[in-house]
């Protein structure tokens, strides 16, 4: 089958680095394969993406050794240029690649620069935002858009251009779980149908690996190329979150380890517990705080809050929400339900429309952003929205300086230290990849310890074993009885976290909020709202278990089924 990417020998020193970002890399990817590439952050995944673009060497400079070909182009001589037609691109940060005020005028636009016909770009435009199902945003300003639609808008973009070789950069990141999994079809069909060639850097690959031809795990060397089937133990390895289920079967010492829960991996399971019903629920809840027995002190109140953007769009329904001291609360829903439009009243970014909001008795009609952001810190979704110094340093300093720390370089070193960031104090914020512009906007904001903490979407492009520091640093503060609260679509990352409750979001309207094993297992309301439950959940329910116990985690379900060998 005819190549339609490969390297040879590439190794590439970004300027002034004395370590490679790669180091002789040897790759064919072949016309209409579907390739994931897999690693931990700073491994190299964002610097290949940038190399079969072309951008690396000729925008961002350094040093590139060895022979990059694209569609049989000569990247490293010819430049992006030579192969702008032939290659569609959607980049980790979508605000990145948006230039146009409303949806369908981004969707032609790559279009309109090539010099297409009219009629052409109609036909395309109206494919494209057909197969992503975004008709209803056609009309849309770019500017009103969540991360997750802007995400889609980038996908759709791409998809119009109807290039032979898609390169994704973290498409998944903003994508609520049904998103990512109605994205992952569509590259499968496109690969299938179309003979697309479809290459895709990503953390999240529960989706991905039911799809892919093969899996490319890289940590600056590649470390694994092959079929996905035979990539989990390398990814365990090289610290690459797995899907749960494969996670479940290493744990049990179970083969062949499966991607996801289809009959197979039922059927395992099943026969393990044929003779075990023994019910261990309660052992299984017992390590997840209960919030109305440590503090009854409310510090947030929503009051039928509604949100109307002065685009006329209703984002927010008669909202009514309890938050309490100690509480650790995930906010779930699909993309454009309400979850960033609602915590960003809680500091005062955005007022009610009608209704009102209540932090610590104070009604945020009348108080200010600076004296509201004392008792409620926010990451945001988009790091870059946060920064304001030109070194790591200073803006940990900054926060920091700015609710009167003693101290104040000694603290931030430390901060830094913890988030693996002090060996960058000096580089500029706008420097940093993705993942490491998310971990220094989180340590800002927990450097000064606010009594609430709000992270919006704060797995977005950050790898497993950050998210499992970040699990701990929120566990160690929502013990000292700061409150937390997470707006997330990774449920798996919330089946880790010692949530107290589970707020469940659709249409701008609260529709469900309860324990996570309550909510997470009331499959009707998930799929009503569009969210996807942890994997363990699916695999459970559909074993019938949930009666003897309801597991989030593989952690936890393998626990249950190790007491159940025992006792038999």
């Amino acid at each position: 089958m005819e190549s339609a990417v490969t390297l040879r020998n590439v190794t590439y020193f970004y300027p002034l680095s004395t370590s490679p970002a790669l180091e002789d890399v040897s790759l064919e990817i072949r016309r209409g394969e579907f390739a994931v590439i897999a690693g931990p952050s700073g491994g190299g995944k964002s610097t290949l993406v940038r190399i079969l673009l072309g951008l690396i060497p000729h925008i961002y400079g350094g040093e590139l050794r060895g022979e990059v070909l694209v569609g049989g182009v000569n990247v490293i001589e010819k430049g992006f240029k030579a192969i702008a037609s032939s290659i569609g691109v959607v980049l980790q940060n979508p605000e990145n690649q948006i230039v146009n005020a409303v949806v369908e005028e981004e969707v032609a636009f790559t279009l309109e620069n090539l010099l297409y016909k009219p009629e052409e770009i109609r036909e395309r435009v109206d494919e494209a935002i057909r197969t992503l199902e975004i008709d209803h945003l056609r009309k849309r300003l770019t500017h009103t858009l969540s991360s997750g639609e802007l995400q889609k808008v980038a996908i759709a973009s791409a998809l119009a251009l109807d290039s032979r070789i898609l390169v994704f950069d973290e498409p998944l990141a903003h994508l609520d779980p049904c998103g990512a999994r109605e994205l992952a079809s569509i590259l499968h069909k496109l690969c299938r149908e179309r003979g697309i060639t479809v290459i895709v850097a990503e953390h999240r690959l529960a989706e991905l690996l039911r799809y892919a031809d093969r899996v490319i795990v890289l940590n600056k060397k590649i470390l694994f190329d092959g079929a996905p089937a035979s990539a989990i133990g390398k990814m365990l390895e090289a610290g690459v979150e797995v899907p749960p289920v494969s996670k479940l079967f290493e744990e049990l010492g179970k083969s062949p380890v499966p991607l996801h829960v289809d009959s197979k991996a039922i059927s395992v399971i099943a026969s393990d517990i044929a003779n075990c019903r023994a019910t261990h629920a309660g052992s299984l809840a017992s390590d997840r705080r209960s919030a109305a027995t440590y503090s009854s002190e409310r510090v947030i109140t929503a009051e039928d809050l509604w949100y109307r953007y002065p685009n006329g769009r209703l984002a927010l329904k008669g909202v009514s929400l309890e938050v309490f001291r100690g509480d650790f609360i995930a906010i779930v829903g699909a993309n454009g339900a309400g979850k960033t439009t609602l915590v960003r009243h809680f500091n005062g970014l955005l007022k009610p429309w009608k209704g009102r909001v209540r932090v610590f008795g104070k009604d945020t009609r009348f108080s200010s952003v600076a004296e509201l952001a004392r008792s409620v810190g926010i990451v945001f979704q988009n790091p870059l929205h946060q920064f304001f110094e030109r070194t790591v340093l200073r803006e940990v300093l900054f926060t920091l300086s700015n609710f009167g720390c003693t101290n104040c370089v000694e603290k931030a070193l430390e901060v830094l230290r913890a988030f693996g960031l002090e060996k960058l104090a000096e580089r500029s914020p706008y420097e940093l990849s993705v993942g490491e512009q998310r971990r220094l906007a989180i340590a800002s904001i927990l450097a000064y310890e606010p009594p609430i903490i709000v992270l919006d979407e704060p797995t977005a492009g950050i790898d497993y074993s950050l998210k499992l520091e970040l699990l701990k640093m929120l566990a160690r503060i929502a013990e000292r009885g700061k409150t937390v609260i997470v707006v997330s679509h990774d449920t798996e990352f919330l089946a880790l976290a010692p949530i107290t409750r589970v707020v469940v979001m659709a249409d701008g309207r609260v529709v469900a909020s309860g324990d996570p094993r309550e909510v997470f297992y009331d499959l009707e309301i998930l799929k009503s709202s569009r969210v996807t439950p942890p994997q363990i959940v699916e695999l459970v329910k559909q074993l019938g278990l949930e009666g003897a116990c309801r597991p989030l985690s593989s952690r936890e379900f393998a626990e249950y089924l190790k007491r159940c060998r025992g006792a038999h």
